[in-house]
């Protein structure tokens, strides 16, 4: 007879717990909502839904708008997500700089920052520079409960070895503890994500409602070439969590050595880091251009590639055609229903690089596949690696806010 009630009791905690997560992510979803309005789209009872918001209420997730109108011109109390008591930090990673974000439940940016990283920023000053930037955040936000952070990294990150497998252009990072170096000593969760994966979680997390986006895979073509893919409203990881890193596909088996180990990977031919690369090289053999190759700003390459420099928009072209040839190749493997390409290789020119993709994808694809993908360049406001990393953050927090409710009695 215990073992039955214990059963039962169990049951009972994990549905109260798939509830109130379901509760929750609604609120995220729908930003202000109804007590009626959630009966119905959950399709749990009335009393439910009244008893999780009390919950929620009494613990501070949530707070009460005021009147709204309602189904049939009644007027009933919103409920949102209290922005105000919970925010959470978005971290990301590149190989120049690392930016910060304050994020609400709610998936409303508060605040970003970036910070610079020189020549003689080590791993482990970044991390420590990390650190601190967490501690004044807290500090600086004493009212508001952080109860989790998130960082993106670039490269392949195996979390059961804390271990960035390899990563190009940013030395002493590969193999080293980053989780354990960040954590220690902190009372909040620290997670830690791939880059790419970070930013197709962005566009499912921003763009739930949109068609195509639960079988969608972005391609983040920035300083390094990856993918986060997305399958049945559900990111892709793989054994290990390193799904995605069709940067590292050979296009040329005698081409140049990765540092993956490979050759001739993708990456080597259609990254922003090529592409400056290939740029500089035109110049130093002395081709006219506009482009100083002691100033090869993005905005510089940009207003370059724009105006028809010459040598800007060849590279430009090339390293674009390159990137088309890997999204074939993936909508062969995974037939998405939309491809959304961003970061700084598609900031230089959106317009011309989404022609060429669309160009070879249409002369590659049969049209019964072609004609039902939609493609496009990332159009979050902000940096999608950094939205993703504050989103999957968020993610961890609502997915059981019980936790929120244990922390609140025991204060």
């Amino acid at each position: 007879m215990n073992e039955i009630i214990t059963h039962k009791s169990i049951n009972q905690e994990r549905s109260q717990l798939i509830n109130r997560a379901l509760v929750a992510d609604l609120l995220r979803q729908e930003g202000v909502c109804s007590r009626a309005t959630l009966a119905q789209l959950s399709g749990l009872k009335q009393a439910t839904i009244t008893n999780i918001i009390g919950e929620f209420i009494e613990c501070g997730l949530v707070v009460e708008t005021g009147l709204m109108s309602g189904c049939k011109g009644r007027r009933s109390i919103g409920v949102t997500l209290n922005d105000a008591l919970y925010k959470v930090i978005g971290i990301r990673m590149t190989r120049r700089a690392f930016y910060i974000s304050i994020v609400g439940l709610s998936g409303k940016v508060y605040a970003v920052e970036e910070y610079p990283i020189g020549p003689r920023d080590d791993v482990q000053n970044t991390i420590s520079r990390i650190r601190n930037a967490i501690q004044d955040i807290r500090r600086e936000n004493a009212a508001t409960n952080i109860p989790a952070v998130c960082m993106a990294m670039p490269g392949p990150y195996r979390e059961d070895r804390d271990q960035l497998l390899f990563v190009t252009e940013l030395s002493g990072w590969q193999n080293f503890p980053i989780k354990k170096a960040l954590t220690e000593g902190f009372d909040i969760p620290i997670y830690i994500t791939n880059d790419a994966n970070a930013s197709a979680f962005a566009q499912l997390w921003y763009r739930s409602k949109e068609y195509g986006i639960r079988n969608m895979i972005y391609v983040l073509a920035g300083q390094g070439i990856g993918c986060g893919i997305i399958t049945d409203g559900k990111l892709v990881l793989g054994q290990r969590g390193i799904a995605g890193e069709f940067g590292h596909n050979t296009i040329n088996y005698r081409g140049a050595p990765c540092e993956c180990g490979n050759r001739g990977c993708l990456e080597k031919y259609c990254s922003f880091l090529v592409f400056c690369q290939n740029i500089t090289r035109r110049l130093q053999a002395g081709e006219s251009s506009v482009l100083d190759k002691n100033s090869l700003t993005s905005a510089n390459i940009s207003a370059a590639v724009r105006a028809g420099d010459r040598v800007a928009r060849e590279e430009y072209e090339k390293v674009c055609e390159f990137l088309s040839i890997g999204i074939v190749n993936l909508i062969n493997q995974f037939n998405p229903g939309m491809i959304v390409i961003g970061d700084e290789l598609a900031e230089v020119a959106p317009d011309i690089l989404l022609q060429i993709v669309c160009d070879k994808v249409h002369a590659c694809i049969n049209p019964l596949v072609y004609n039902d993908i939609t493609i496009e360049v990332n159009r979050l406001p902000e940096s999608p690696a950094l939205l993703g990393a504050a989103a999957i953050a968020a993610r961890n927090v609502l997915s059981d806010p019980t936790k929120l409710m244990k922390h609140e009695k025991e204060d």
